[in-house]
């Protein structure tokens, strides 16, 4: 890659997480995203001079002007996670952090929990009361959404602790209640997205949930006990596995069992060292705390049949060519068409009516057709 080459992909990249975060319209999915900041990565791993300083590597979500929304300062940076798309490279984190944290004999004691798929959001808690509601933002300041929250069932509006709590999870929308929603979504997350996104509130709002993934206190020494905690004060979490360190991948695999039964939409499992001083001890980078993995999940495939090309024209003219095919189940969804994106991109798959080509949900929820059979 040349560095001119380098510099494109980070554009395009930024154009590609403002479509996501702030208009929530994504045009790519999520694996072809990561695979664009996996190049971005490797060009600034063989060139540091390279690196530019609103590179995804460097940032957190995107830009917030956008919405129109007051934004909100987080006390403590909400970073994102690290991402791992194999068992195999959470294993190579594994290795590297038992090697820094030298405890390739003992191993380290994991927490494991669902990577939900949603919009991350930080509620802040002062004496027992709502005080502030925001989104994850640029990992530094996020987008107000106190009306919001305030009406989404599983957040309390009040708690029995005192002093400042802050809690950190994820606002989703239960695949089960995707059908009731008076707007049509693709998915949850565009649910989830497009429901907080907007500068009201609507009756849709009470259909989603918060899920707790971190809770910070005093005095609380593991993610396990942050957990158990966050469940005392009346939240909803998604619980966690335990284990050490030889057990981690196949407890990776029992997640991969469970995800269908899920109702929350979900990509992956993230890997967290349980005990907090010593995660703390592996550092942070702008992006991301070292002391947590995300592994995820490869897509779910199937074969089935095309029946018809139907191509749709937008309000501005876009047109967007969408496969019909016989009707496929994969993690006990239904589902029986799938946006090609352009013509262009359908031209290099070479799709056609009677072709046989592999669908699958691409980050667990959007349909895609990956090839032709």
């Amino acid at each position: 890659m040349t560095q001119k080459e380098y510099i494109q992909m980070v554009n395009e990249a930024k154009q590609r997480s403002f479509e996501y975060y702030v208009l929530s319209k994504p045009t790519i999915s999520d694996a072809t995203f990561d695979a664009m900041v996996d190049c971005i990565e490797l060009a600034e791993l063989e060139h540091p001079e390279w690196t530019l300083p609103d590179s995804p590597t460097q940032c957190v979500g995107s830009d917030l002007s956008g919405n129109g929304k007051r934004l909100v300062r987080h006390r403590k940076p909400m970073l994102s996670c690290q991402k791992a798309q194999t068992t195999e490279a959470v294993e190579k984190w594994i290795a590297a952090t038992e090697k820094k944290l030298k405890k390739q004999d003992a191993g380290i004691y994991y927490e494991l929990e669902w990577k939900l798929d949603g919009i991350s959001c930080s509620l802040v808690y002062q004496d027992g009361t709502l005080n502030s509601a925001a989104t994850r933002g640029d990992g530094k300041q996020g987008s107000d959404l106190m009306e919001h929250v305030k009406m989404i069932p599983t957040v309390p509006i009040t708690i029995t602790e005192m002093g400042r709590v802050e809690v950190r999870g994820e606002i989703v929308c239960p695949k089960s209640q995707l059908s009731l929603m008076s707007e049509s979504y693709a998915d949850c997350r565009s649910a989830a997205s497009g429901i907080c996104g907007k500068n009201y509130v609507t009756a849709d709002t009470t259909l989603l949930e918060f899920v707790v993934w971190q809770l910070e206190g005093d005095n609380i020494g593991t993610e396990s006990c942050a957990i158990d905690i966050a469940e005392d004060l009346g939240f909803k979490t998604c619980g966690y596995k335990g284990c050490w360190t030889p057990n981690v991948i196949k407890r990776l695999g029992e997640f991969a069992i469970e995800r269908d039964a899920l109702d929350w939409p979900t990509d992956g499992v993230v890997v967290k060292i349980n005990t907090k001083p010593l995660a703390e001890r592996m550092g942070y980078t702008d992006h991301h705390p070292k002391g947590c993995i995300a592994y995820k999940f490869p897509p779910q495939k199937t074969t089935t049949t095309v029946r018809r090309i139907e191509i749709t024209v937008g309000a501005t003219g876009r047109r967007t060519p969408v496969c019909w095919f016989d009707p496929v189940t994969i993690g006990a969804r239904t589902m029986e068409k799938a946006s090609l994106g352009s013509e262009d991109t359908m031209e290099k798959l070479g799709v056609y009516e009677g072709c046989t080509v592999e669908v699958g949900l691409s980050n667990d929820v959007t349909p895609k057709v990956y090839r032709v059979i």
